[in-house]
């Protein structure tokens, strides 16, 4: 954490557990993606249920252990062309002093993405707030930049 914004434009404010739960990855790591999702989808399906109003209420979690880091490398300036994005925002995190040491937000008609950049190439990067025009958008997104996307809540994975 830091306590200046790196981009005063405007700030997302995250909750912890909103932290990479959608994210691009590097295409390399499909495997290791796979094999996460797999015990992901074995704690939805046997140790959790649905209640009201479609919450689901999990008896064990799982963390994930072998993705790591996403391993991106996105010049900023070409993320920020092909998004039609021409602000930037930092981030900060629930009941934490300061903004994220290193983040980005950029806002677009498909949602929030954030990540963390460094001397302006994107080393991670996710979505908040999707909207019914990330369907759209996202799939571009993983063709162009040869990604792959994961939703770990819902279970799913986009490849190119």
């Amino acid at each position: 954490m830091t306590n200046l914004p790196a981009y005063p434009d405007f700030t997302v404010t995250l909750s912890g557990n909103d932290w990479r739960q959608a994210e691009f990855i590097n295409i390399s790591k499909l495997c290791a993606v796979g094999e996460e999702m797999d015990e992901i989808k074995d704690v939805r399906i046997n140790h959790s249920r649905v209640f009201a109003e479609g919450m689901r209420q999990y008896h064990r979690l799982y963390t994930r252990r072998q993705v790591g880091s996403p391993e991106l490398f996105i010049p900023l300036f070409e993320l920020k062309t092909f998004l039609k994005s021409n602000i930037i925002g930092s981030i900060a995190i629930q009941d934490q002093p300061g903004f994220v040491k290193h983040g980005f937000a950029l806002s677009t008609a498909a949602g929030c993405y954030y990540g963390l950049e460094e001397n302006g190439v994107v080393r991670s990067l996710c979505i908040h707030d999707i909207t019914h025009a990330a369907e759209k958008e996202v799939p571009r997104l993983v063709r162009v930049f040869s990604l792959i996307y994961v939703n770990w809540c819902n279970c799913t994975i986009l490849t190119p």
